[in-house]
């Protein structure tokens, strides 16, 4: 399936940009972003019954994936699947951290092996984005700083910030309790299916950086975007 990633990244941008200048930024979470991203596979001429929006994980209890696109015959495996963050003040925060990794792991075990392609798409505010996600600064930045920081702090272990940029963290054996207790709470919150003989941590998971928004600290756009395919 040809998707153009750059293209769905500002087509997300572009949607929470007009929101948010139309004075409609109270309806913007993350379950508002399956609207232009929906919009923009139906413009690929996907066709719309194979486009479904909070789709039951195969392998955990009780858990939905944001968006999946499934094969065009119904019992064949799912073709891609996405989930959606928005990055904010609080990203930054352990809950939230949480609530990352958490996806991440959604997406390596629904990969089926290999056949099912799949994807963490990221957005927020210009300084959010940068601020509480990419490049989480240990002192508070100046205003008077028209330079980009190069990222850094706690996401900084678990994605690049430039295309094809890939990032392999360990799971199974992380010896640093600020990630260790993350994959840990993991295990104690989501429950396998009866059809999933145990539920248990990668020893690693990788992700690759598949598209950015550009992004400038001279000429900041209202939302920056990213997606990494996870495997």
């Amino acid at each position: 399936m040809d998707i153009d990633f750059g293209k769905l990244i500002y087509a997300v941008g572009y949607y929470l940009s007009y929101q948010d200048r139309i004075g409609r930024d109270f309806m913007i979470n993350e379950s508002s972003l399956k609207y232009p991203v929906a919009d923009y596979l139906t413009a690929l001429e996907i066709p719309i019954r194979q486009i479904k929006l909070e789709y039951p994980h195969p392998k955990l209890r009780r858990r939905l994936i944001d968006l999946v696109i499934t094969a065009a015959d119904p019992n064949d495996h799912l073709e891609m699947a996405f989930e959606f963050k928005i990055a904010g003040e609080n990203t930054k925060n352990e809950t939230e951290r949480q609530r990352v990794f958490n996806d991440l792991m959604r997406l390596h075990l629904v990969r089926n092996g290999g056949k099912t392609s799949c994807y963490l798409l990221i957005t927020g505010r210009y300084e959010d984005f940068i601020q509480s996600f990419r490049s989480i600064p240990t002192v508070r930045p100046t205003h008077n700083s028209r330079d980009l920081p190069e990222p850094s702090g706690f996401f900084s272990e678990w994605f690049g910030f430039k295309v094809n940029e890939s990032r392999t963290f360990m799971v199974r054996n992380q010896d640093r309790d600020e990630y260790r207790n993350i994959y840990a709470a993991f295990l104690a919150d989501y429950l396998a299916k009866e059809s999933v003989e145990i539920l248990e941590l990668p020893e690693k998971i990788t992700t690759q950086c598949v598209s950015i928004t550009a992004i400038s600290s001279e000429s900041p756009t209202p939302y920056l975007a990213g997606i990494w395919k996870v495997e």
